[in-house]
Order: C-alpha cells, then sequence, then structure tokens
C-alpha cells in the first residue's frame, strides 16, 4: 500500500475573511451523529482523540484503536481555525493529505480524517446556527 501524500499546503477554497468586528461562529464536529463543540478563540483549544476531555461524550470513540489518545488539536489564529496532529501514530488528514503542519479548516471546504483509510474516522466541521443546530 502506497503512503499517502504529505500535505505542505493544502489548496482550496479560502475561508470567508471575517473583519475583527465581525463574531466568531459557532462550529461543531460532527462524527456518527453526535456534535464536539469548537471552542472559541478565547476559550483554548479543542482537542481530539480517544482520551480527549473534549470527545469523552462520543459514543465508542475512546474504543478506536486507530485514533491515539491525543490525537489532534483545534485552534484559532487571527479569526481563522487551524487544525493540527499531535504526533499520532497514524496521522491527520486533511482533504486526503496527511498534515504536518497547521492547516486552516471551515465548514464546507476541506474534509478531516483522524487515521488514513480504510480505517479513517471522518469528522464534518459544520457552523451551528443561534440555536445551536448544524446549519
Amino acid at each position: 500500500m502506497q503512503a499517502p501524500p504529505v500535505a505542505a499546503s493544502l489548496p482550496g477554497p479560502a475561508a470567508p475573511r471575517r473583519s475583527p468586528a465581525q463574531v466568531t461562529p459557532q462550529l461543531a464536529l460532527v462524527l456518527a451523529g453526535a456534535m464536539i463543540p469548537v471552542r472559541g478563540p478565547e476559550q483554548g483549544s479543542t482537542e481530539l482523540g480517544r482520551d480527549a476531555p473534549d470527545c469523552a461524550h462520543v459514543p465508542g470513540l475512546a474504543d478506536l484503536d486507530q485514533l491515539s489518545r491525543r490525537h489532534a488539536e483545534l485552534t484559532w489564529h487571527a479569526g481563522m481555525l487551524y487544525v493540527a496532529d499531535l504526533g499520532s501514530s497514524n496521522g491527520t488528514f486533511v482533504d486526503g493529505v496527511r498534515i504536518t503542519r497547521p492547516v486552516q479548516l471551515w465548514p464546507g471546504t476541506h474534509r478531516l480524517w483522524l487515521a488514513q483509510e480504510p480505517e479513517a474516522v471522518e469528522f464534518v466541521l459544520v457552523e451551528l446556527d443561534e440555536y445551536g443546530a448544524p446549519r
């Protein structure tokens, strides 16, 4: 099996630019029907993995051996959301490319997997409306 390409930077549509006066949108990751809220810029990072407190409520996630205990994290920088691998065994992938440094994410523009196919665990990044439901 050939190893997937490693990303230096990923092409694709840029996330919408927001002025500092605009409110940061509420985002969440969806996995098998469970939502993992993405912390806002002032709230710190959102950690993903088998033992990540942010994922503790997701049924069965702790039993997935293809995920590292601390696999990846989402952080905000200059109003934009980034994902970074935390030295996981099976890698973090954006649009099918293994990342080696933080990569920008935005709902509807990129696909996020933890581990590689066929054991990959796909997370869908969504924007939430004012009621906390995906748009």
